[in-house]
């Protein structure tokens, strides 16, 4: 059975990220597919409220790509913040510190429930698209709570049940290819407000509208297969997934609803 909820556990995690490969492909789907065509990476950059010497820190930063907005612009990079860069993947923090990145930024190996700095030592904290991993939440946004200014905020994207996720089940349902149903998925858009208010005062949340219009559906296939949730998922079964999802075209589109967004967190 596949457990495609399964999004808490490291040593699957640590698997699926220990290179770049399966990040860039599910990015680059999102690229070549996306109706909304700001990106999300570029929407969330700018919802940050930057300031002149600020300390910021990013958990789970990945391939860092979300900086490509802060070195291209003069007037950020005037503002000579201490930005601090994370993951708790090795195999991502050795291609930071290898990056142009890792020659402006400090580059450190961090897991969320264990965060080694002093209490109130950041005025703007960023977790994207990375919550969802982590097992036990509470302590996760605890340690975030613990080292944010009092003044500070924390940016949090993540997904909702309704898209790309839900899509999928609905799928694999209708193709009898069986999977865990019991929610394993810590922090999502429909229960990270109620999460962040057991540690935070002020809680927002900010939707991003967009879906995918897929012409080519084997790019959809491929990021399937990528997904760290469904490692389970037999070689076997690639042609019957391929054959039901070009069913689904309309005018030779593939239509797939998203649901993104993020909270912004603060103290009083």
């Amino acid at each position: 059975m596949i457990d495609i909820n399964n999004m808490s556990s490291k040593t699957l995690i640590k698997e699926q990220y220990k290179n770049t490969d399966n990040l860039k492909l599910r990015k680059s789907l999102h690229e070549k597919y996306s109706v909304n065509k700001i990106g999300f990476q570029k929407w969330m950059f700018d919802q940050y409220p930057f300031h002149p010497k600020s300390k910021v820190l990013e958990l789970g930063s990945g391939r860092g790509e979300l900086w490509n907005y802060y070195t291209e612009s003069d007037i950020l990079q005037n503002y000579e913040m201490d930005i601090t860069l994370s993951d708790f993947s090795v195999g991502m923090t050795d291609y930071l510190q290898n990056s142009e990145l890792g020659k402006k930024m400090t580059i450190k190996l961090i897991d969320i429930v264990d965060i080694p700095f002093e209490e109130d030592t950041f005025d703007l904290i960023i977790a994207n698209s990375m919550l969802y991993h982590v097992k036990d939440i509470d302590l996760a946004l605890s340690e975030v709570k613990r080292v944010l200014k009092k003044d500070g905020l924390f940016y949090c994207s993540t997904f909702g049940i309704n898209g790309m996720t839900q899509y999928l089940y609905h799928a694999l349902d209708e193709l009898n290819i069986p999977y865990s149903h019991e929610s394993n998925i810590s922090f999502t858009l429909q229960n990270g407000a109620a999460l962040l208010k057991k540690q935070f005062d002020k809680v927002e949340r900010r939707d991003y509208e967009d879906a995918l219009a897929i012409d080519k559906v084997e790019d959809y296939i491929d990021y399937i297969y990528s997904m760290a949730s469904l490692q389970g998922l037999e070689r076997s079964k690639y042609n019957i997934l391929l054959n039901y999802f070009q069913s689904k075209k309309v005018d030779g589109i593939l239509h797939i609803p998203k649901e993104y967004g993020m909270f912004v967190a603060g103290k009083e």
